[in-house]
């Protein structure tokens, strides 16, 4: 095939597993490998994630290497020079233990809520910024740091367009998600970015009604805009590209379900009610474990939702979710310490139980991150395997 019959071929591959209505030629495999790929291509992580030709490289060798059928991340997971160029710290790397870590830090303290809420953007000026950046705390930046860190993120824009077109055109790679808009749900981003996961713990427990005016400021600046864009985009599924949608939650894993019920799944049924309405899929990553949550997503349309759970079980997936489809299903914890047998005996089971009739796409159940998640030998073996087994 050429490269671009062979792009089709994955694309379909992944819409038939996914949508749910024709069994696809073979079960799709899709890498989940993110800063691993930069050890298997023996560089430091810091040498990568510093220089977008090295990083390139690494993406190339990993598709050259193990032959995906689509590949989740393309070296942008952690963006460290937009940070670095204004003198953040977000990012610690240590290239002799092979790791990368995010600090959780808050930007907003509890009392601070109202504040944040009356003013999301002023806020961050004036005090977020200060407390992610001392050129910013004490009053040293410059024109020229900001302009800096408008070029870094122009540059990690373009090498994504550039590395994009590259495993399109030469290695025959769809695209992932289509360009739907993102809509990013308030107490995500309180999560992720403004209080953490302890500032937020305390907060819905201590001030809920505060938590509740934060999430509706920062919907207007992030979420609704995203869920406009949605709302206006054609009916029926772009089959240029394997999902429609992707959503990664991670601020349930602190939720009970009174919590879930209150501050978060009033903005994720709003984004579930519009795909299904527009006829659209969506592939849905909950870090942890979701398993508590998953009878909010029963009566959507069979085929929409691709569920990538990450520690929940993937055959209790199928049992108390079968209008779901299933991304993952290979433990990172076997293929890197597991054998090669034990990776293939995984592997088959997997495509016999949840694959012989579709629905199914082999992923690995979490990010692959470290050194020792996977053993080379073992992805070698699975790959070669689910591009020849027909269940």
């Amino acid at each position: 095939m050429t490269n671009q019959e062979q792009k089709q071929y994955r694309t379909k591959l992944i819409r038939d597993a996914s949508m749910m209505q024709k069994k696809p030629d073979r079960v799709p495999h899709v890498s989940f490998f993110v800063t691993w790929k930069i050890l298997d291509a023996g560089y430091k992580l810091s040498e990568a994630m510093n220089d977008y030709a090295i990083m390139e490289k690494v993406v190339r060798r990993h598709q050259e290497e193990y032959g995906f059928d689509a590949i989740f991340e393309y070296g942008g997971r952690n963006a460290i020079r937009i940070p670095a160029a204004l003198g953040g710290t977000t990012y610690s790397i240590n290239d002799e233990a092979g790791t990368v870590n995010y600090k959780d830090k808050a930007i907003c303290e509890h009392d601070e809520l109202e504040e944040l809420a009356a003013d999301p953007q002023n806020f961050f000026y004036e005090k977020g910024m200060a407390r992610k950046y001392p050129c910013w705390a004490d009053g040293t930046v410059t024109a020229e740091d900001v302009q800096r860190a408008i070029d870094e993120q122009s540059k990690f824009i373009q090498y994504h367009i550039n590395i994009t077109r590259i495993m399109n055109e030469e290695y025959g790679m769809p695209n992932f998600t289509a360009p739907n808009g993102f809509a990013y749900a308030g107490l995500d981003f309180l999560f992720n970015t403004i209080r953490g996961i302890k500032g937020l713990s305390i907060d819905m427990r201590r001030d809920p009604a505060k938590v509740e005016e934060a999430i509706a400021a920062l919907n207007e600046l992030y979420f609704t805009p995203g869920l406009n864009v949605l709302k206006n985009a054609p009916e029926g599924p772009n089959m240029d590209y394997c999902f429609d949608y992707d959503i990664t939650l991670l601020c349930h894993t602190i939720l009970n379900q009174k919590q879930f019920e209150r501050f978060l799944w009033p903005d994720l049924k709003a984004v579930l009610d519009v795909l299904a309405e527009k006829k659209k899929t969506l592939r849905l990553f909950m870090e942890g474990s979701s398993k508590r949550f998953w009878e909010y997503l029963k009566d959507y349309p069979k085929g929409m939702i691709t569920m990538h759970p990450e520690q929940d079980d993937v055959f209790d997936v199928r049992k108390e979710l079968p209008n779901c489809a299933i991304l993952g299903g290979m433990p990172v914890s076997l293929l890197g310490n597991g054998t090669r047998q034990q990776c293939l005996d995984r592997t088959k089971l997997l495509c016999d139980e949840l694959g012989k009739d579709g629905g199914f796409i082999l992923c690995q159940d979490k990010m692959v991150s470290f050194r020792n998640d996977a053993n080379p030998e073992n992805v070698h073996a699975v790959c070669e395997f689910v591009r020849e087994y027909r269940p």
